[in-house]
């Protein structure tokens, strides 16, 4: 008999996780083979600009909401990664340090209490959205 697969339900930490990815790419595609732009501003367009878990999917909790582990990306470069899981090495290599993509990799292999886990890492994501704005007013 065919089972369909369970789609992971989303929570508040992966909406505002995910928020944080898409403006630390300054709502811009991250594959530097692509780099379209999309407007925050237009909920229809931007939808169209995801945050792509590329060494392990959602449903790795341990690294469900590391930065390290997540990049923006265009619904269509996200379906090219998932159709192409080896490529995803090279757009990781792109962005990331050896340092950040081992931390990643070190993360997978701890085991956590989902409730417990996702709410500390809410608090930490809401240090870096803090961080992240107070850098985009330093800019300009």
């Amino acid at each position: 008999m065919f089972h369909r697969k369970q789609k992971i339900k989303r929570s508040y930490t992966d909406r505002i996780f995910s928020q944080y990815i898409r403006d630390r790419a300054d709502w811009t595609c991250q594959n530097p083979k692509c780099g379209k732009q999309f407007d925050k501003d237009n909920s229809k367009e931007s939808r169209k600009l995801h945050c792509c878990h590329l060494g392990y999917g959602r449903g790795h909790i341990p690294t469900r909401w590391n930065e390290y582990n997540c990049l923006a990306l265009c619904n269509g470069c996200h379906t090219w990664i998932d159709q192409h899981p080896y490529r995803a090495l090279w757009i990781i290599n792109q962005h990331f340090s050896i340092e950040q993509i081992l931390f990643v990799k070190d993360q997978y292999r701890k085991k956590y209490k989902k409730k417990e886990f996702e709410v500390q890492e809410r608090e930490r994501i809401k240090v870096l959205i803090k961080e992240l704005k107070q850098k985009e007013v330093s800019d300009g």
